[in-house]
């Protein structure tokens, strides 16, 4: 038998995409969580300043000590820490599990190639860190492989030996 379908039929290409598009949804509330105060903090930040645009430079003055770096910084703060608290809920959902909220929704799961296991910590983080700084770079070549390859493997797939299996 196929070792790539020895632990169950391998998931196509809409369905992995379906999983993905819920994923940036999903996850991207959770971010919005902190996004949307953290922008509220840094606007803040700025209220009592004015930006003045003398042709070839833009200055921001701010009258008096109107600029409250401490709202400017604890947006900033929101912000990554909602992008941290992000990263990390999806890795560890791919780790434990094999399945992201959106992967659970349309029912595939993430699976190491040799075990049929969850991949574990370290394929998780790497496969996650190589499709989002290789994979999707480059009219997303690395997501679009699985369509020409046998075992229907994306480039982070072939580098964390994952497949990607209906449940």
């Amino acid at each position: 038998s196929n070792p790539a379908t020895r632990f169950g039929e391998l998931a196509g290409f809409g369905v992995r995409l379906g999983g993905y598009l819920l994923d940036g949804l999903l996850y991207g509330l959770v971010f919005a969580l902190g996004l949307v105060p953290g922008i509220i903090l840094i606007v803040q930040s700025f209220d009592d300043c004015a930006r003045i645009d003398e042709g070839s430079s833009i200055e921001i003055v701010c009258v008096g000590d109107q600029f409250d770096a401490g709202a400017l910084v604890g947006g900033i703060a929101a912000i990554v820490a909602a992008a941290v608290l992000v990263f990390f809920l999806y890795v560890w959902a791919v780790a434990r599990s094999g399945q992201t909220w959106g992967r659970r929704i349309v029912g595939i799961k993430v699976i190491d190639e040799n075990t049929g296991a969850p991949p574990g910590w370290g394929k998780a983080l790497g496969r996650t860190l190589f499709a989002g700084l290789i994979s999707a770079q480059i009219l997303y070549i690395g997501y679009l492989w699985m369509l020409w390859d046998d075992k229907k493997q994306t480039l982070h797939d072939k580098v964390a030996s994952t497949h990607v299996i209906r449940t």
